[in-house]
C-alpha cells in the first residue's frame, strides 16, 4: 500500500526509475529506456542531468537557492531578462517572472492583461476569447480558457468570462453545410473541429479569423480583455501550426479593437519550434508570451512572461504595483538553468540542428507511410512533431504502437488518441533519431497489417 496519493488510482504504481542521464531512463531490473519524447510532457529539452546544468545549479546553491523577489535583486535575473528579450525585435522588452508552471504563467498572463485595461479606466473589459480544443494549464483561470473533457468536472467552479471559438486546425476535416448550420461531423460550427473539405487555405483562415471578429462584435469590444491561444496546438490535439497570416490577421484585429493579445507558448516554445519563440515563425507582435515547462530542463522550475514595457509604465500611473505574486517567482537555480540553457542552445547551433533534423523525420516517415490507409498526415514545427493516423479504434492502435515500441525496442514515444507526437530533447543524436524512426516505421506498418 502507498502511502502517494496516485493520479491514476486504479492503474498499477508506475515503474521505479533509478537514475536518468542524456536521453535514457535507467530503471529497475538492469532497463534502459531511450526517451523520445523530452520527459514525456517536453520539459526535458536538454536531455536529464545535463552536466552543464547541474553544475550551474550547484554554483548557485553555494551562493543562495533563492530570495525573496518582492525585497531583493537577483542580478541573474536582469541578465536573463536581457538576454530572453534580445531575441525578438516585436517590442518585448519585459520579462515577468511568474513563478515554476506554465499555468502560473497563463495565469499571470491573463491577470496582467485585466490589470493594464483596469489601470487604464476599462474596467468593463472582463471578458476572455479563447478556442475550443485548446489547452493553457490546471489552475481554475487557465482550465476556464481550456477545453479538454477530463477537466470537464470543474465546471461549476470555474469564471464565466469565457467566450470560445472554433480551434484552428487545417488538418481536422470537415464537410460544413450552411442551410443546418451544421457539420457531417453532426455538430455546430463553434465545435468543428477544422476546415471543411471545400475550403482551401486562404479561405479557412478568412472563415476562423471572422469568426473571431463576430465574436467581438457580439460581446462588444469595451468588455473584451483579451484573445488567448497556443501558438501551435499542442500535443492533445497533435503539434498543428496556424495557417500563414492566421496570427498576423488575428493580431491586427486585437490591436484595432483595444484586445491584448496572449499567446501560450508552455508546450511549443523556447526553442521547440526550431526558433526561440514560435510567434516568430509569423508577422506578429503578440502582447504576452507565457513561458515554462522547458526553461531548464528539469533542473529547476521556471515560468516567466514575455510583456511590453508600456503596460509597465500603464501600472506605474495606476495601481503602483502588480497585484499578484507567487513563493517562488524568479527563483534562483531556475534562472541560472535557464541562462547556461541559452548558452548551450548558441554554442552548438541547436535550433539550425532542429530545423534540419525535423526536415529529415518529416521527410523520412511521409516517403515511409505515405501509401498507408492508416496515415493521415505528419504536421509540426522543430521538434515538435505529430503522425496522425486513422482506424476504426485509434485508441487500440495507438496502444499497440507504444507497448510495442517501449517493450520490444525500449524506447518511449508519446503515442495515443490519434497520433504520435515527437517530442526529442534538443541534443538527441543523428543515429538516435534513425534509430527510432526505423523502430517506428516498422512498428507503424506492423500495427497497420491488423484488424480494429
Amino acid at each position: 500500500m502507498t502511502s502517494i496519493l496516485n493520479k491514476f488510482p486504479n492503474q498499477k504504481t508506475p515503474r521505479k526509475v533509478l537514475k536518468t542521464k542524456g536521453v535514457y531512463y535507467y530503471l529497475d531490473k538492469n532497463e534502459k529506456i531511450l526517451d523520445f519524447t523530452s520527459g514525456w510532457t517536453g520539459y526535458a529539452n536538454l536531455g536529464f542531468c545535463h552536466p552543464r546544468l547541474v553544475k550551474a545549479v550547484k554554483e548557485q546553491l553555494k551562493k543562495f537557492s533563492h530570495i525573496d523577489f518582492n525585497i531583493w535583486h537577483n542580478p541573474n535575473a536582469e541578465i536573463l531578462a536581457k538576454k530572453m528579450t534580445s531575441y525578438t525585435k516585436k517590442n518585448l522588452d519585459k520579462v515577468y517572472f511568474c513563478g515554476s508552471s506554465g499555468s502560473e504563467a497563463v495565469e499571470a498572463a491573463m491577470k496582467l492583461s485585466y490589470q493594464v485595461h483596469f489601470d487604464q479606466g476599462k474596467k468593463k473589459k472582463i471578458n476572455f476569447i479563447t478556442r475550443f480544443q485548446s489547452f493553457n494549464g490546471s489552475t481554475l483561470q487557465a482550465i476556464s480558457v481550456s477545453d479538454l473533457p477530463v477537466l470537464d468536472l470543474y465546471g461549476k467552479l470555474l469564471p464565466k468570462n469565457v467566450y470560445k471559438i472554433s480551434q484552428h486546425n487545417p488538418f481536422a476535416k470537415c464537410n460544413f453545410d450552411l442551410k443546418i448550420n451544421k457539420c457531417k461531423c453532426g455538430k455546430h460550427y463553434s465545435n468543428c473541429m477544422g476546415k471543411m473539405t471545400s475550403e482551401n487555405k486562404t479561405s479557412y483562415t478568412k472563415r476562423c479569423v471572422e469568426e473571431f471578429e463576430n465574436a467581438i462584435k457580439k460581446l462588444g469590444s469595451e468588455n473584451i480583455c483579451a484573445f488567448i491561444g497556443e501558438t501551435q496546438l499542442g500535443s492533445l490535439i497533435g503539434d498543428v501550426p496556424a495557417e500563414k497570416n492566421y496570427w498576423s490577421m488575428i493580431s491586427k484585429i486585437c490591436k484595432k479593437n483595444d484586445i491584448h493579445l496572449i499567446l501560450d507558448e508552455v508546450y511549443n516554445g523556447f526553442g521547440r519550434s526550431g526558433k526561440i519563440y514560435n510567434f516568430m515563425w509569423d508577422k506578429l507582435s503578440p502582447d504576452f508570451v507565457c513561458i515554462g515547462k522547458n526553461t531548464t530542463s528539469g533542473l529547476a522550475p521556471l515560468s516567466v512572461v514575455l510583456t511590453k514595457s508600456k503596460f509597465e509604465e500603464i501600472i506605474k500611473k495606476g495601481s503602483g504595483r502588480i497585484r499578484s505574486g507567487h513563493t517562488f517567482q524568479g527563483f534562483a537555480l531556475g534562472i541560472v538553468a535557464c541562462l547556461e540553457s541559452l548558452k548551450i542552445f548558441e554554442e552548438n547551433n541547436l535550433l539550425n540542428k532542429i530545423n534540419i533534423n525535423s526536415k529529415y523525420i518529416v521527410k523520412t516517415i511521409s516517403e515511409e507511410l505515405k501509401n498507408l490507409e492508416t496515415f493521415s498526415n505528419i504536421r509540426g514545427r522543430g521538434y515538435g512533431i505529430s503522425v496522425e493516423h486513422s482506424t476504426k479504434n485509434n485508441i487500440e492502435f495507438s496502444k499497440n504502437i507504444y507497448q510495442k515500441m517501449f517493450n520490444k525496442y525500449k524506447i518511449l514515444v508519446n503515442t495515443k488518441y490519434h497520433r504520435t507526437s515527437f517530442t526529442p530533447a534538443f541534443i538527441i543524436s543523428k543515429s538516435k533519431i534513425d534509430y527510432v524512426l526505423d523502430k517506428f516505421i516498422k512498428t507503424f506498418k506492423e500495427a497497420s497489417s491488423k484488424k480494429y
